[in-house]
């Protein structure tokens, strides 16, 4: 690497180098201290030029896409499900005419709307002190499409936990049952939907945050393929697992609502091996409303039998995912529904933790990589660059899940190097075992959130306990994430928690596809969804 030029003055204090030195754990030669000196100098002259710059973000047009009656109150708020309330609507009628026209939309909280503050769902950063200059790809598709957008759902602290109440700003509540988990960490989209207060909402996934709020509100969550939606202008955890996708009621709208937001990005660098064109998605399943048992003609459905002996499954809920994937062979007799085993999907989790850990805790926990391309915001960087005792202890009262993920990559860098990078091809096998058993199987099915939701827990709780409602909430979920498999929830019936059996809460079904392959799950789905009654079943 050359210097782009020597400075014209010495500019960098003895210090300074010293101070930089040390902190990487080594010490520069006495003789050699002005020559660093001199060549950080230079550098110190090229940043200077860089922080004199306008910085360069996509441009929004306002006129065409006007935001109002951007505002944030505790008041009249759904379930502690809102975080900032906006109206947002097309101008132009050709918009209104589109796809989504006359759907109302929530956004989660870590997606940019230009103008309105990005709370992520934290008190670790000021209330306003991270407000996005540009609107998040996806916004923009859905507003072109003709829907409005009438607020940010609230999301978990960081969006670092399956489940609802790690939010600094309050716990997001179950909308059938006051007091119980949503589910995490797209947590207020999940509620706001399920109570029918808006029709969708994007949501977002790095280990089961659509799909687990999802199935604890019985709605249904897809997460889509790595890379198909575009990911740009959302606040990312590691971008090996960013995923943003469609929460909706039913299938339909959920084919909708992807249709919208799919396809080709210029800036988002996740989005490799997308093919193009795409299905799509909503029109072809139109196609089923007359006759939805042909939408599962001659489907090879696979049951993950190792999805079914994860650590922490309700023996209720394996029962009734099983019974409702052999549902499946009533819907058509051609189907066909077999056991299958995929040993390596036990291990998936431990793969997911190591792949992501240190990138939770360089990346999500400290701001924005600046080794990626595609488009990033310096404002949440600077943020969370430098962490102190008190953003510590606030991120730890609400959220210890945060503060385990920030030690746990911290000590991986530290004592295992190299080793989130042996994770992430091992992630590649895992992937590839998947793929291997696709060659036999149209989709896959096995458990999404391992029990019915249960009771939230306080802000005062210890750490522990806190904990105990999210450890293995995403065991069956997070393996699609690190393999990139596109994965949904579909509810498929109720069940009693186990703190109260006057209560019956939704549980989920996750069906799994090949890569790019969302249209055989919405087939599977909408064929199950529309046999059979999930709330009787």
């Amino acid at each position: 690497m050359s210097v782009a030029k020597l400075p014209d003055k010495i500019s960098f204090s003895e210090s300074e180098l010293e101070e930089v030195a040390s902190s990487v754990g080594v010490k520069v030669p006495q003789e050699d201290l002005m020559a660093y000196r001199t060549l950080l100098s230079g550098l110190e002259d090229a940043v200077n030029t860089i922080i004199a710059e306008d910085d360069y973000v996509p441009e929004v047009d306002i006129e065409r896409f006007p935001r109002t009656d951007i505002s944030y109150s505790k008041i009249d708020n759904q379930f502690n499900a809102w975080a900032y309330k906006v109206k947002i609507k097309s101008t132009k009628s050709k918009d209104l005419e589109g796809l989504l026209k006359g759907k109302i939309l929530a956004i989660k909280d870590n997606v940019n709307i230009a103008g309105v503050p990005s709370l992520l769902g934290t008190d670790v950063i000021p209330q306003g002190a991270f407000v996005p200059s540009y609107d998040a790809t996806a916004v923009t598709r859905i507003l072109t499409a003709g829907a409005s957008i009438v607020g940010k759902g609230a999301c978990e602290n960081f969006s670092m936990s399956p489940t609802s109440f790690t939010n600094a700003y309050g716990n997001v509540e179950h909308p059938l049952a006051k007091g119980y988990n949503a589910g995490g960490s797209s947590s207020g989209c999940a509620a706001l939907v399920a109570a029918g207060v808006v029709d969708m909402a994007l949501g977002g996934d790095q280990g089961g945050s659509i799909r687990v709020p999802a199935s604890y509100v019985g709605i249904v969550g897809l997460k889509p393929t790595f890379g198909l939606v575009p990911y740009t202008g959302i606040a990312s955890l590691a971008a090996n697992v960013d995923h943003t996708g469609p929460m909706t009621k039913n299938v339909m709208d959920n084919a909708l609502f992807l249709q919208v937001i799919a396809g080709p990005d210029e800036y988002d660098d996740r989005q490799i091996g997308l093919p193009v064109p795409l299905p799509e998605y909503y029109t072809e399943l139109l196609k089923y409303v007359a006759r939805p048992a042909e939408a599962v003609k001659n489907f090879r459905i696979g049951i993950i039998v190792e999805g079914f002996d994860m650590p922490g499954l309700d023996p209720r809920v394996i029962a009734k995912v099983k019974e409702a994937a052999h549902a499946f062979s009533k819907i058509d007799n051609s189907v066909t529904v077999s056991e299958i085993s995929i040993p390596m999907h036990a291990k998936a989790p431990a793969i997911w933790t190591v792949a992501t850990r240190q990138g939770f805790s360089e990346h999500g926990l400290r701001g924005q990589n600046p080794v990626r391309f595609g488009v990033h915001d310096p404002a949440l960087a600077e943020a969370l660059t430098h962490w102190n005792q008190s953003m510590f202890d606030k991120l730890a009262h609400w959220n210890p899940a945060g503060t385990n993920a920030l030690m746990g990559g911290q000590w991986i860098k530290d004592k295992h190097p190299g080793l989130t990078d042996k994770a992430l091809n091992i992630a590649r096998k895992l992937k590839d075992n998947y793929n291997e058993v696709f060659k036999s199987y149209d989709v896959l099915i096995l458990p999404c959130a391992p029990t019915p939701p249960n009771y939230t827990c306080s802000s005062d709780d210890d750490i522990l306990t806190k904990m105990s409602k999210a450890i293995g909430a995403t065991i069956n979920t997070m393996p699609f994430n690190i393999s990139g498999h596109p994965a949904m929830s579909l509810p498929i019936a109720l069940m009693e928690p186990k703190e109260d059996a006057s209560l019956k809460l939704p549980i989920g079904m996750q069906i799994v596809a090949r890569s790019f392959d969302e249209m055989s799950i919405f087939k599977a789905a909408y064929a199950w969804e529309q046999t059979f009654d999930w709330k009787k079943f």
